[in-house]
């Protein structure tokens, strides 16, 4: 709903709405009429003026918020008024804009607002201490994560378009199938992109389709992405690696709901749910130019950020079991146990990879457990498995118990080493001490003759 008691403001205003989408809007000229739609219409997000005739902004706000607390109210006043602006933010306004108002920030604006109300929702119909069913391929106990899962369950509901955001490797694609899954078309296709990965040249014939003989090559008719992901959703991963002078491109597919195949006559609509994906800040690349805004604010009618397997406390040992049982099941071999100083490693490794390396790690360590006779996973088969060091390459850096605790911590330095080839920082990391500690622990293992044999290479 837009309140205003300028005409030409209402136009503006409804004008910009519907080039961003927002196309089921209420057009208000007073505080009054304002009141009384309020009661009639499902209104999300109302921009109002503050200076008005008979009922200003702040009395509309202080009558509605109260009858309609699902409502996101966003006060636009040509007023630079601290004073008011606390008022308003007091009596529950989403935020205090300043006429003229920047189409750029009135949109963000509007983009957060909605995903307030998004996340309100999801949190009403799904308990934080659940996880919703569609997504019950996402293993998780951190509340963070929950959270953001049970916001992308009201976002599948609303049909908007959504991006997804997050390190590569934090899961992605499984939590946009779970927005599939929890949508309005659930039985409809799962189309899924690696923007990175279609060829510039190709861009066009991949996207929107080709007709036979519109080009050489072209020996049948081809769907493009958009068509085959019709009444569906359509899955665009690394969106930000999409080149610029192709963006103005799917910017129109998303706006006209059109595509105009190579050697067609005529446009095919389509009907597609996109839901994007990028590990890179994207408003950033708005900033340096390598991004379209308009675009990005199609993509983005909700945006959720999925966190790093670092910071999702709990999750690392569960995630590391269930992989660990998945890869042993795989390979037809008994079930192994991480001991407890195995698991405070993972905890404390940063995982720049993610889950994803979290498999690969999990599977490694089952691999090379085939040659152990222990079930029991230790510190240094999780280093082994991590850095690709084959079990058993080298014996002088195995484990020694029947020497002098001068000996050991020499045979355990020079393991830790090799097994992160000479990495003196993570070799720090590992052992919890400074990286000046180890310089000086390898200077004191090359200087005596009987230790030296241990670091070789290194």
């Amino acid at each position: 709903m837009v309140v205003d008691d300028e005409p030409v403001v209402l136009s503006t205003m409804k004008r910009l709405l519907r080039r961003r989408g927002y196309d089921d809007c209420v057009l208000c000229s007073s505080g009054r009429e304002a009141l009384e739609q309020l009661e009639v219409s499902s209104v999300n997000i109302v921009l109002l003026d503050l200076l008005m005739p008979e009922i200003d902004g702040l009395a509309v706000l202080k009558q509605a918020k109260p009858r309609h607390p699902r409502t996101e109210f966003i006060i636009i006043s040509a007023l630079e008024d601290v004073e008011q602006a606390v008022t308003a933010l007091h009596l529950g306004a989403y935020d205090y804009l300043i006429k003229p108002v920047d189409q750029q920030r009135l949109l963000l604006t509007i983009e957060r607002a909605y995903e307030r109300l998004s996340m309100r929702a999801g949190l009403e119909g799904v308990a934080v201490s659940d996880v919703p069913e569609v997504f019950s391929g996402v293993l998780t106990v951190n509340s963070r994560m929950k959270e953001q899962l049970a916001y992308a369950t009201a976002l599948a509901r609303g049909g908007r378009s959504v991006l997804i955001s997050g390190e590569s490797g934090t899961g992605k694609e499984l939590v946009a199938r779970g927005i599939h899954a929890a949508g309005r078309r659930p039985e409809g296709p799962f189309v899924a992109v690696n923007v990175a990965a279609v060829p510039e040249n190709l861009f066009e014939s991949q996207f929107f389709g080709h007709q036979k003989g519109s080009f050489t090559g072209a020996y049948v008719d081809h769907d493009g992405f958009f068509q085959q992901a019709h009444r569906g959703t359509l899955f665009l991963d690394e969106v930000g690696e999409l080149p610029l002078h192709l963006q103005p491109k799917l910017l129109r597919v998303l706006e006209e709901r059109t595509v105009p195949p190579i050697g067609g006559r005529k446009e095919i609509v389509v009907d597609v749910c996109v839901i994007s994906a990028t590990n890179c800040d994207l408003d950033k690349a708005c900033a340096e130019g390598r991004f379209r805004l308009d675009l990005l604010y199609r993509l983005r009618g909700g945006h959720i950020i999925l966190p790093p397997l670092r910071v999702r406390d709990g999750d690392i040992a569960l995630l590391a079991r269930h992989f660990l049982e998945k890869a042993c099941q795989d390979m037809d071999r008994p079930s192994l146990e991480l001991s407890t100083e195995a698991l405070a490693w993972l905890e404390a490794y940063e995982f720049p990879g993610n889950i994803r390396e979290l498999v690969n790690l999990m599977h490694n360590v089952t691999v090379r457990s085939l040659e152990a006779r222990s079930n029991v996973v230790t510190v240094e088969a999780l280093i082994l498995g991590r850095s690709g060091v084959a079990v058993g390459a080298s014996d002088n850096y195995a484990p020694s118990r029947l020497c002098s605790l001068r000996e050991n911590e020499a045979r355990h330095v020079a393991y830790i080493l090799q097994a992160v080839h000479g990495d003196r920082h993570e070799t720090a990391r590992i052992l919890g001490i400074s990286l000046r500690q180890v310089q000086r622990k390898i200077v004191a293992l090359q200087e005596d003759p009987r230790l030296r044999v241990f670091l070789g290479d290194i």
